[in-house]
């Protein structure tokens, strides 16, 4: 009886902390799979768009479709960064929007940012997303939050993206 006490307690504590782990775990996991999301309907669309049309805009005063697409990306460099990750080398995050004109260039950009993105986040520890930063804004945050606020930027352009293909007579892959 004693055993059997003993082994059904042992279990109950390693079932505890097997759910601890999985629980601290899922904030990263939710916060990546949703940007992986974002992200991977970003590259449909980009993929979707003619390159002709890349620096087509509705009016002179917003984005074309290229400054949204490589501006999304730049922004994963910006906001992973809060969590103290850094572009791989040969990234140039800050020239990009100079310097990667091409469909060809900005969806290889784009993808290498979406993947970037993801599995930074994912390798991100309970302690990292808690940890406060100065945010663009003056205020701190934690990364957790900036992870949150990057998530929602991005679902902004994604929208936008949308609306011009739409303008385009370009249904979103998704949508087929």
């Amino acid at each position: 009886m004693f055993r059997k006490l003993l082994t059904v307690s042992v279990a109950l504590v390693v079932a505890g902390f097997a759910s601890m782990t999985v629980q601290a775990q899922s904030s990263q996991e939710e916060i990546a799979s949703e940007v992986d999301a974002v992200l991977s309907n970003m590259v449909a669309l980009a993929e979707a768009f003619p390159a002709d049309k890349y620096e087509w805009a509705p009016t002179e005063v917003v984005f074309p479709v290229r400054r949204h697409l490589v501006h999304a990306s730049q922004a994963s460099y910006f906001f992973v960064g809060l969590g103290g990750v850094e572009a791989p080398e040969g990234v140039d995050v800050q020239g990009a929007l100079e310097n990667v004109m091409e469909k060809e260039d900005v969806v290889a950009f784009l993808k290498q940012t979406h993947e970037f993105a993801v599995s930074s986040i994912r390798g991100m520890s309970d302690e990292t997303m808690d940890s406060m930063v100065d945010f663009y804004d003056g205020s701190q945050r934690s990364v957790r939050a900036g992870l949150l606020v990057y998530l929602r930027h991005n679902s902004e352009h994604l929208g936008q993206l949308i609306s011009y293909a739409r303008m385009q007579d370009i249904v979103p892959p998704w949508s087929e």
